[in-house]
């Protein structure tokens, strides 16, 4: 009965949410304010039954590292009700083939969320590269008096090698416990205790879970606010694993109507670089939290590229200090550029082996921070406002291709090529799409799948190349530095510049959040006149490697 009636006023609630104008905070705290005195009414006048009961599950996975320190690497938490199966899951480590030893360690990662599984490895897999360790957990709670018991099974996968096309191969085990947690308590569930090559490579001792499951009484809840600093805009902010805004340049960001208690705070960036803060909210009050990603020197001193480590695909990444962009290397190298025949359009056509030299790519298209940035600082106009506004974190629209490519010359680079566009997309294998050669709608914000409006950049993170590249299909088009020309050369070429010496269309790739799969295709060729001001033309650049 109590689930129903809350579902029902979410419903209302989050009805209302929907036609909120984006960008205006004060109507959306109202609606949260009033959705969160509803459901404590609810609480306070209804009787629990203990078979009615919610509870506060929260599965917090740590790590102790080599120096010894305990890392509270992501918190997942939810209201669950008595007697209902509630599962979560946890995916720790990046790794790649090696062909001697089998596995090499890319990064030291933990990810965890809501749901089975096997409903999201493949999108974790693409995000985290190849994780190391998988772990599922299905847990039904009950409530006894004080104490919640906790019937939990985790089902782990831990990887064992490569098989020969450079799959991943897990061993699989399965684990049953149970667990009787009263008021305060917690329990501990070991993941890994690591051997020591897991130790070299990770940097860790050992993995836990550590389990709470305080139960929801008939008080009042009470919330507070946390004001959040970040030394980078436009990432998003977890408070207990959910996603709950995004940081601001220069200024905090105020995150309201968050229950008192203890909570994690943290940050992370589109290639899974985070920090976090164990912050405790109080009733009406606004506690303040600083977090620190990338440890960059202060303008003047800055560089034009600051290194800032690997991804989780390998490649290394740089900080730009012109417009604050982070830069993907590109390695050298043959790839299949274009479609086989009876496969796309006759445009794509002859597929062929081509070879471009190393190059960074900026690994999001440019924002309206960033071109706001660039026009303050040359006296250039902003291209026009679309009809959902400039948003900070969403991809500049409606750019000309004189603007495009004035950008990048004034951030240090250049517009790509057709052919650095298409190697950044789609890597070495030839793939159709950023992910593989199987459409899935759940990737990118497109006509197929997505949210059928606008979102930030970074914002779906199974949308993300074999480089680490986000956001190359769907969300909009990128203009290229090429004519347009209605057949490839028949021969293949050493770093083709351009395309044609002269046309009157230019190439955009990639597509947007209004174009089908067939558009999002890594080979698809879009060709318009430069001088069109498109609502749904963006841009991203390219540059030079350093030395």
């Amino acid at each position: 009965m109590i689930n129903k009636l809350l579902r029902l006023i979410s419903g209302v609630i989050l009805f209302c949410l929907i036609y909120v104008q984006i960008g205006c905070e004060e109507p959306y705290d109202q609606l949260k304010e009033m959705q969160n005195g509803i459901k404590d009414l609810i609480y306070k006048m209804l009787p629990l039954h203990d078979s009615m009961k919610q509870l506060s599950v929260s599965i917090e996975a740590v790590s102790n590292t080599f120096d010894g320190s305990a890392l509270s690497d992501c918190i997942v938490q939810n209201e669950v009700e008595a007697g209902k199966k509630h599962e979560t899951w946890i995916a720790f480590g990046a790794v790649k083939p090696q062909r001697e030893q089998g596995w090499e360690a890319v990064a030291s990662i933990t990810r965890c969320g809501d749901g089975s599984f096997d409903k999201v490895s493949t999108l974790v897999g693409r995000a985290l590269a190849i994780p190391y360790l998988l772990i599922g957990i299905e847990m039904v709670s009950s409530v006894g008096g004080d104490r919640a018991d906790l019937q939990t099974t985790l089902k782990i996968q831990k990887l064992s090698s490569f098989d020969d096309k450079g799959r991943p191969v897990y061993a699989r085990s399965e684990q049953k416990r149970n667990f009787s947690i009263g008021p305060g308590d917690y329990a501990i569930v070991p993941l890994l205790v690591a051997d020591p090559r897991e130790r070299d490579g990770f940097n860790i001792h050992e993995l836990y879970v550590r389990l709470t499951a305080p139960i929801l009484g008939r008080e009042v809840a009470a919330y507070g606010a946390v004001s959040v600093t970040v030394d980078l805009p436009g990432l998003d902010i977890l408070i207990d694993g959910g996603v709950v805004g995004r940081s601001l340049e220069k200024r905090p960001t105020v995150l309201k109507n968050i229950r008192v208690g203890k909570r994690e705070v943290r940050v992370k960036d589109y290639s899974e670089r985070g920090a976090s803060k164990q912050v405790v909210v109080e009733k009406d009050r606004t506690v303040e939290v600083n977090l620190k990603i990338l440890n960059l020197p202060s303008p003047p001193a800055a560089p034009a590229l600051v290194p800032i480590g690997k991804n989780p695909q390998g490649y290394d990444e740089y900080w730009r200090a012109r417009d604050g962009a982070v830069v993907v290397s590109v390695p050298a190298g043959p790839f299949l550029m274009g479609s086989a025949e009876g496969e796309g359009e006759s445009n794509e056509r002859p597929q062929r082996l081509m070879f471009v030299s190393e190059f960074l790519m900026d690994k999001t298209p440019v924002t309206w921070r960033q071109f706001r940035r660039y026009a303050e600082a040359t006296g250039a106009p902003l291209p026009p406002a679309p009809p959902w506004g400039r948003l900070e974190d969403h991809p500049a629209t409606s750019v000309l291709y004189s603007e495009a490519k004035t950008y990048c010359e004034w951030v240090g680079g250049r517009l790509p090529t057709e052919a650095e566009w298409e190697k950044a997309a789609r890597g070495t294998d030839g793939r159709k799409y950023l992910w593989g050669n199987q459409w899935d709608p759940d990737q990118c914000n497109s006509q197929d799948g997505g949210p059928h409006r606008p979102k930030g950049v970074g914002s779906f993170p199974g949308c993300v190349s074999p480089y680490g590249i986000v956001d190359m299909a769907g969300s909009g088009w990128e203009w290229t530095a090429d004519w347009y020309a209605a057949q490839y050369p028949e021969v293949s070429e050493l770093d083709p510049k351009e395309g044609p010496p002269s046309g009157t269309r230019r190439v955009m790739r990639g597509g947007s959040w209004l174009s089908n799969r067939f558009y999002l295709r890594t080979a698809y060729r879009h060709n318009i006149e430069p001088n069109w001001r498109n609502v749904h033309n963006g841009v991203r650049c390219v540059q030079a490697a350093p030395r």
